[in-house]
């Protein structure tokens, strides 16, 4: 990185190049914070080159160096990083199995962040016209609202997913979905709700 009377800019290539191999050298050796440190250099050296997907990807292996030294939020923090500039950079699938991976990695400590991961992510996937995954991101995020009790949020998800599964004519899971939305409206004790709801599948 240094500069001099005969090198003027910066070698940020062979920067990146280096603090790469220097956070494998120190994840081997169990030493995770000079990992996440030397990833996070890495990364700025990327952005300073414009390579933001090496960027990114640098991003999201300090996030997992944080994972390592269960500082969790942290961690989440850096792969929502990366999962922008991985839209930034025009490959919104990795953004959206970064996401994915951040809502795993939280979702114990912090259901209500791990909704939002996986909500987001199923809304790139259907950017993407990928809905199968779109999908399944859904489905995470709907049982997580139904085990937290958050049943109006959960009524509004499982339809989501009722009315992508009828677009890609997946009926017997739709009727499935719909089993499950007329169970959260009676426990919402909103009974007038659970009969639309069986009416409409008819």
């Amino acid at each position: 990185l240094k500069t001099g009377f005969l090198k003027w800019k910066p070698d940020y290539d062979s920067a990146a190049t280096e603090y790469g191999k220097a956070a494998v050298a120190f994840k081997n050796a169990k030493q995770f914070d000079q990992a996440r440190e030397a990833c996070l250099r890495e990364a700025e050296a990327h952005e300073n080159n414009k390579a933001l997907f090496h960027a990114a990807k640098a991003y999201e292996q300090a996030g997992m160096m944080l994972k390592e030294m269960q500082r969790l939020p942290e961690a989440v923090q850096l792969i929502e990083k990366a999962s922008m500039m991985y839209l930034e950079n025009g490959t919104p699938d990795t953004a959206a199995i970064a996401l994915e991976r951040a809502g795993k990695l939280i979702e114990n400590v912090s259901p209500e962040k791990a909704v939002q991961l996986y909500q987001q992510a199923a809304s790139v996937f259907e950017n993407e016209e990928r809905l199968r995954q779109a999908l399944e991101m859904l489905g995470k995020a709907s049982r997580l609202l139904v085990r937290g009790r958050r049943l109006d949020e959960a009524a509004l998800s499982l339809q989501k997913e009722k009315s992508i599964y009828k677009e890609i004519e997946n009926y017997p899971t739709c009727y499935k979905k719909t089993i499950a939305q007329v169970l959260v409206h009676l426990h919402r004790n909103d009974y007038v709700a659970a009969e639309r709801c069986v009416r409409e599948s008819y």
